[in-house]
């Protein structure tokens, strides 16, 4: 899955180059938008709406930082060179703007076991985000601390070494790596506002942490060039 989730776009056709199982969630989320009022969308989202006349408009999201518009009503993502986006992230957040509920995100951290059926996604959660970090910046601070600055991370005081990422206008994550001693490993975790289920479906959340993993992990290999 990771070839289609941090991509500047998805490059080809979306017809002829996305997998069947991407492309029937795609026209399902679009579905789902029928008789949706945009704006009230955008707001619970804390997006921006542009109502471009005639019936058609663009939510304006930031993802990790990142412009991307989301056209309306056809619904289809690009960034900001207008290059269509990779995949996932277009399911994602055109899930986002559907779930979306408007809470203040409370500033409250809690592990994906703690999010509505985390324990069920767990396993994957852990193999996919997890410990695909802790492969690579469990003995590499340095180049922990520069990835996480590269996504805009803002340094927390809740571990060895730990960042909060805006993901989403109003999904916060936090990303916890503590350093290996005689005694104990290095470990690393994941962390969602107590909110976050108020903003994706936790199976969702999982899919959106390997979003934010993959993106750290291209990060660190771009500085290290």
């Amino acid at each position: 899955m990771e070839d289609w989730m941090c991509s500047d776009s998805a490059h080809e056709d979306e017809q002829t180059a996305v997998p069947v199982r991407y492309r029937t969630a795609l026209e399902h989320a679009r579905e789902r938008f029928s008789g949706r009022d945009p704006r009230i969308d955008a707001e619970t989202a804390g997006a921006r709406y542009v109502d471009m006349g005639g019936g058609c408009g663009e939510f304006e999201i930031p993802v990790l930082g990142q412009p991307y518009v989301v056209s309306w009503p056809d619904l289809r993502t690009r960034d900001v060179h207008g290059q269509e986006a990779a995949p996932v992230l277009q399911i994602l957040l055109l899930h986002y703007l559907l779930t979306a509920d408007g809470i203040t995100p409370r500033g409250q951290w809690v592990s994906f076991r703690e999010l509505p059926n985390g324990r069920i996604y767990y396993p994957a959660f852990r193999e996919g985000s997890e410990r695909r970090l802790l492969e690579r910046f469990g003995s590499d601070i340095r180049a922990f601390e520069a990835a996480a600055q590269a996504l805009g991370g803002m340094p927390l005081p809740l571990a060895d070494h730990a960042f909060a990422f805006q993901v989403l206008p109003r999904l916060p994550m936090a990303v916890l790596l503590w350093e290996g001693d005689e005694e104990f490993p290095p470990e690393i975790r994941i962390l969602f506002d107590s909110s976050a289920a108020n903003y994706l479906p936790t199976e969702d959340l999982a899919v959106i942490a390997r979003y934010l993993t993959t993106c750290l992990l291209r990060a660190a290999a771009t500085a290290a060039v």
